[in-house]
């Protein structure tokens, strides 16, 4: 079966986001209520401001979150300045983000006060349907390295500290696809500027371990995401 169609998709829900001036850093401190909305009135036309595609990788490997970026409009109504404020989780996302808000456009002439921004606007990668039976890591199959003790799938890390949460910087976050035998297949990091040494490393690790299902009802799914935590 066509793993790109175990969830439907519901689309990309673009909204209005408040973003903190923290995160702005070319405009002075001020409150998130000073903080400028989409400028839609602003827009060339109701159809200027297309939804963005779905990265297909982000399909496979069924991965989800929120992209809120920040922009400001030049004089001939493209997008200037296209910046992430808070990341998804996921570059794949957070760059199919950067490329929807580069695609959209504004009138063109607008004085430089209407121009300036920054503006904000979230990107909700969300799909429905149901998520299907995960894999179970099998326990004591990881072989630990020099710097990681184990993988954390997301599913675990909510009831964990907070070093191992989906968001956090500890570690290595990956994600990959469980094949055959419960072996890993596929798998990709965020490297965030890691050495590259360290993250083969984490890559290894996830490669070593193994997984199993459970007798859980339901369609099975092969997407896996989580993190390798240091030792």
């Amino acid at each position: 079966m066509d793993c790109l169609n175990r969830k439907l998709i519901i689309g990309v829900c673009i909204a209005a986001a408040a973003a903190s001036l923290a995160q702005v850093p070319d405009k002075p401190a001020a409150s998130v209520s000073d903080t400028p909305a989409f400028p839609r009135h602003l827009l060339a036309d109701a159809g200027s401001c297309p939804l963005p595609a779905w990265p297909r990788e982000a399909l496979l490997y069924d991965l989800q979150g929120s992209s809120t970026v920040a922009f400001a409009i030049g004089a001939d109504g493209a997008v200037e300045r296209a910046r992430l404020l808070r990341s998804s989780g996921w570059s794949v996302l957070d760059d199919a983000a950067l490329r929807g808000i580069g695609a959209c456009r504004f009138k063109a002439g607008l004085d430089a006060a209407e121009r300036a921004g920054p503006y904000p606007m979230q990107f909700a990668w969300k799909l429905d349907g149901a998520a299907g039976v995960a894999p179970q890591l099998r326990a004591g199959s990881c072989r630990p390295s020099a710097h990681f003790a184990r993988f954390v799938p997301d599913a675990l890390a909510s009831g964990m500290a907070a070093s191992t949460a989906p968001g956090s910087a500890s570690g290595v976050r990956v994600r990959f696809l469980v094949g055959e035998a419960g072996v890993p297949a596929r798998a990709v990091a965020e490297a965030k500027g890691q050495p590259p040494a360290l993250v083969t490393e984490a890559l290894d690790l996830v490669r070593s371990c193994r997984f199993d299902y459970d007798d859980t009802p339901g369609e099975r799914s092969a997407s896996m995401t989580g993190r390798v935590v240091e030792s």
